[in-house]
């Protein structure tokens, strides 16, 4: 039975919709898809979505501070708490993806929240899951017709076995020279692979810009593995991005895919960055081989791009009879200051019909650039060229490799468990 409050309520409500009525509100415009009563509906779900990420945003800069000042990665643990003091009694999931990243989902409202390992909160507009082949090779067709996903982030929330040849994410046409011009399409977002494998890449073409990505603009790909594959093309190509510019950020990536080319800017990880890239905790153990600017990781790097924390396993072969920059970490540096390279190694053979330009960890540099605590295998560059040995640069035995570690910084660890030959791992390995 209905108490006072209850009946006075409904009357009340009754008495508005007469008194909108007799204004000449019809019944549609009360409770029609787009009446006011839908909008008022609307409206108070936009406002419960602000409310929610603010409070995620408020759980993140409680999370970051420490007695220490703010924290490199978030800890999974203090973001929790800081959650729930936010939220309360109200349920929320967190699913942590190992780099800083977390994905949170509001329980009640079964929306979705995405937080970058840079404290940036993403709503659930702006996500973007992909599970199946087909749904990347959506995702794909979209970015080559011209939507950069500027702004989103995209989600790889399963293994993916190609079943054809790959067709870049991206295009930088052959005829064009610069990566900015209409007819190219770059990826602008965040591509968080979570840590899934793409299996089976193949590329077989005489173009140029070749890779996983082939133009990533202000972009961020990360925690992504091409587990298996083989790469061929003419000039830029890399396993994971051709070009990458503009403040790109490639990070916690891999590539085991052997990678040809007939031309210039190869890299296991990245053909060519420009232009404050930055190239971490990557790794490469496929086998690179190119004409020119040929690295383990990256072929070439211009105007303050970095590579840091990354090391190669793979073979590194130049095919030119008069070869230029050729590195077991990058082939080497262009046009422009600041380029960094540090806290990497290399284990890979480098190998060159010519003794110049060729070194452990980097081929060519300008005198601007800075190496700083890198290291590569003793004899593997020519048989033992002394060339290979640039400031910066420091080679090392067997034994010494395998306890670098120590010396590299807290992004890489002990290989403990083998996985790696006993030689250093990164901390998401």
């Amino acid at each position: 039975m209905l108490n006072n409050k209850g009946i006075t309520l409904i009357a009340l409500v009754i008495t508005i919709i007469v008194l909108l009525i007799l204004a000449g509100v019809s019944i549609a415009m009360l409770t029609g898809e787009n009446g006011i009563l839908a909008q008022a509906t609307n409206a108070k779900e936009e406002t419960t979505k602000v409310e929610e990420e603010e409070k995620i945003k408020m759980a993140v800069i409680g999370s970051s501070i420490s007695d220490n000042g703010l924290v490199e990665i978030i800890d999974e643990t203090s973001f929790k708490q800081e959650l729930q003091n936010q939220f309360g009694n109200q349920q929320v999931d967190v699913e942590t993806i190992g780099d800083g990243s977390f994905i949170i989902t509001v329980t009640d409202t079964q929306r979705k929240y995405y937080v970058n390992d840079d404290r940036r909160v993403i709503n659930s507009d702006n996500i973007i899951e992909i599970t199946t082949v087909d749904e990347l090779k959506a995702f794909r067709d979209d970015v080559n017709n011209g939507n950069n996903y500027e702004g989103k982030v995209v989600l790889l929330t399963n293994d993916i076995n190609l079943d054809e040849d790959w067709i870049p994410i991206g295009r930088y046409d052959s005829n064009s020279t610069n990566p900015d011009d209409s007819i190219n399409k770059s990826f602008r977002g965040i591509f968080d692979g979570k840590f899934h494998k793409i299996n089976g890449i193949t590329i077989n073409s005489t173009e140029k810009a070749k890779g996983l990505f082939a133009l990533v603009k202000g972009g961020t790909i990360k925690n992504i593995g091409i587990e298996s594959g083989n790469i061929s093309s003419n000039s830029v190509v890399g396993g994971i991005v051709a070009y990458a510019y503009d403040n790109s950020r490639i990070a916690n990536c891999y590539n085991k895919a052997n990678i040809t080319i007939t031309d210039t800017y190869v890299g296991g990880i990245i053909g060519y960055a420009k232009n404050n890239v930055s190239i971490e905790s990557c790794y490469s153990s496929g086998i690179i081989t190119g004409e020119r600017s040929v690295g383990g990781i990256c072929g070439g790097l211009e105007n303050n791009a970095k590579i840091i924390n990354c090391y190669n396993i793979g073979n590194v072969n130049a095919s030119s009879t008069n070869p230029i920059s050729i590195g077991g970490i990058v082939g080497g540096t262009n046009v422009g200051s600041g380029n960094t390279i540090k806290n990497s190694y290399s284990m890979g053979i480098i190998s060159s019909t010519s003794k110049y330009n060729i070194g452990g960890i980097i081929g060519t540099k300008i005198n601007t650039d800075m190496l700083e605590n890198n290291y590569f295998l003793e004899n593997t560059v020519n048989g033992g060229d002394v060339a290979a040995i640039i400031e910066g640069t420091e080679s090392k035995t067997v034994e010494e490799m395998k306890e670098i570690y120590n010396l590299l910084g807290n992004k890489f660890k002990k290989d403990s468990n083998g996985i790696n030959n006993g030689y250093p791992i990164l901390f998401w390995q």
